[in-house]
């Protein structure tokens, strides 16, 4: 088996010490690993954050099963039930495992993916098969009762590096596209693996489309696929990286599901990629992308969107110490940690120590070396979410590779509790002859998880005045919503509508009001960096959105109550977290 990387030097682990070395005041995260889940002694390759029993608390699940490039020992996948009893005496977790997936549990995989695959509105678990082994579906009764539902996928072993789901066709369900090594990928004459499509009947039985859908391009083992709207043209693309291979690949939905391979040109190549992570970096309402160990000295690389082709930036962006060398990492994830309205990054590192890059607002970032101190020498994979229900989000650290136990961390007072509003823009607006709404909502936050919203909804006004019922969106894949107007809004010449979203914390972000288009019209709605956008750029009047709903509670029907309440939790947050973490 080839090594990961070259050795790290006596000079370069000193290196990183430095650019780590602690400041108690600043730390953002607490280790209560001990409080809530106890000792952990698997391979964790990913994590997943959903709350699978519906109680309105987000739970932790665990992907497990060994080895780097070769297969282990089967192990069990986990799953951790949040009691919500941060202050004790009982545990803030219980395990669920065995209840969740009764005799199916242990094997080898290295993603579980959580989402309503079956269409009623519940969590199922989809675990993919990992070196030549078969994959699995538990299908959720609405309580938390699971079945083991492995029929309804297409059978046999699979090499899957990761799996994502999203409606890919445009039929309103979901979809899986799975990242497959084809074998051990360091075997001689190893020839990679195709990217396999599962398509949804709506019930969530799933039939192989890959070879009519997908282009025929073998993947060298690829540690992570996204799906990722890279041209606004409000469809699903398939971004997938690969370790073995000269670069990662960019497959472009026709708005149908048929796939074309568009990477010449478009995605700046390089080997050794491990994670593309997609967020709008510099503000300017598309999707940028930040990827993990295939830059220089396998450091990291920011590529900056243009019209669906990316340029890379890294040099200007991502500069100097914020940038570090040979460090091995794994995984980036977004979030505002401080709150102000544009996304930093966390990054997972096998070998060093976990980073936070804080944005400037406009795409520059800096390495804040205070912020994480822990020990997490085997970071895969990496979790957010808010645990314990005080505004700010926590992190779920999954160690692999290494005889160290999963992290759970919890946020301390240096982490913003979550005031800024989520940023909503229409992709694609409703025309008299077609009624559909397509809409791309997100919080700064990577990835987008049913728990991070109260809801995304169409709102209508009537042209005489008056309230009409809002519209409930559906999310279908990375951070885009999709739904269609009633007909009755035909009844109203003058009736327009916004597309509104109510993140987690009771913040509200609207796009702008836009009428009804005539039928055939093209979708002349406001680009990015459009005054007045909704795209939270610097161009729209308050960078928030595009309704000035930055305030928490705004808009939400609870008004001045719900902001009050989130005052309070906070206030409360603020005087448990000492007993939170013993």
């Amino acid at each position: 088996m080839s090594p990961r990387l070259p050795a790290v030097t006596a000079a370069t682990l000193a290196g990183l010490a430095l650019a780590s070395s602690p400041a108690a005041h600043a730390q953002h995260w607490q280790d209560a690993t001990a409080d809530t889940i106890g000792a952990t002694a698997q391979w964790t390759n990913k994590v997943e954050l959903a709350d699978v029993d519906g109680d309105g608390r987000v739970d932790i699940l665990l992907a497990n099963g060994g080895d780097y490039a070769e297969a282990g020992t089967p192990e069990p996948q986990r799953v951790f039930k949040n009691t919500g009893d941060f202050d004790g005496p009982a545990a803030a977790f219980t395990e669920i495992s065995a209840a969740v997936f009764g005799g199916a549990g242990t094997r080898l995989s290295r993603v579980i993916e959580a989402r309503d695959l079956d269409g009623d509105d519940d969590i199922d678990l989809f675990v993919g098969g990992a070196h030549g082994t078969a994959s699995a579906l538990f299908v959720n009764d609405g309580a938390g009762a699971f079945t083991d539902a492995s029929s309804q996928i297409p059978a046999g072993a699979l090499f899957l590096g990761d799996a994502e789901a999203g409606d890919v066709d445009g039929d309103g369900d979901l979809d899986l596209v799975l990242a497959d090594w084809g074998g051990p990928p360091f075997d001689p004459g190893a020839p990679g693996g195709q990217t396999r499509l599962w398509l949804n009947d709506g019930a969530g039985t799933f039939s192989d489309a890959t070879a009519a859908r997908l282009p025929v391009d073998l993947v060298g083992m690829s540690w992570d696929l996204d799906l990722v709207d890279v041209d606004d043209d409000a469809d699903l693309d398939v971004l997938v990286s690969c370790k073995l291979c000269t670069g990662g690949r960019l497959y472009a939905n026709d708005g149908a599901g048929t796939f074309t391979n568009v990477t010449a040109g478009r995605l700046p190549q390089a080997d050794n990629n491990y994670d593309y992570e997609a967020m709008d970096l510099d503000g300017d309402g598309d999707l940028d992308l930040m990827t993990i160990n295939d830059g220089a000295q396998l450091r990291e690389t920011i590529l900056i969107n243009d019209d669906g082709a990316f340029t890379d930036e890294t040099a200007t962006r991502l500069p100097g110490a914020a940038n570090v060398a040979s460090s091995d990492d794994n995984v980036v994830v977004f979030l505002d940690v401080d709150a102000d309205g544009d996304a930093d990054a966390l990054i997972g590192s096998l070998n060093a120590a976990d980073r936070l890059l804080v944005n400037d607002g406009a795409g520059v970032f800096t390495l804040d070396s205070t912020a994480i101190t822990l020990s997490t020498p085997g970071t895969l994979g990496l979790g957010l979410a808010d645990l314990d229900g005080d505004g700010r989000l926590d992190v779920v650290n999954g160690q692999g590779e290494v005889a160290s136990s999963d992290k759970v961390l919890l946020a301390t007072a240096e982490v913003a509790v979550d005031t800024a509003a989520p940023v909503v823009r229409i992709l694609r607006g409703a025309r008299a002859d077609d009624l559909a709404v397509v809409a791309r909502a997100h919080d700064r936050k990577s990835p987008s998880a049913a728990h991070d919203w109260r809801r995304v909804e169409v709102e209508l006004i009537p042209g005489g005045g008056g309230t009409a019922p809002n519209v409930a969106l559906a999310w279908r894949g990375e951070y885009l919503w999709a739904g269609a107007l009633p007909d009755s809004v035909l009844d109203d010449p003058g009736l327009t509508y916004r597309v509104c979203a109510t993140d987690a914390a009771g913040n509200v972000g609207c796009s702008d009001a836009r009428p009804v288009a005539e039928p055939g019209a093209p979708d002349a709605g406001p680009g990015p960096g459009d005054p007045d956008a909704g795209d939270g750029s610097p161009a729209d009047g308050d960078g928030d959105g595009g309704c000035g709903c930055s305030a928490p509670g705004r808009g939400d029907p609870a008004g001045a109550a719900g902001a009050l309440a989130l005052l309070l939790v906070v206030a409360g947050g603020l005087l448990a977290r000492r007993r939170r973490v013993r």
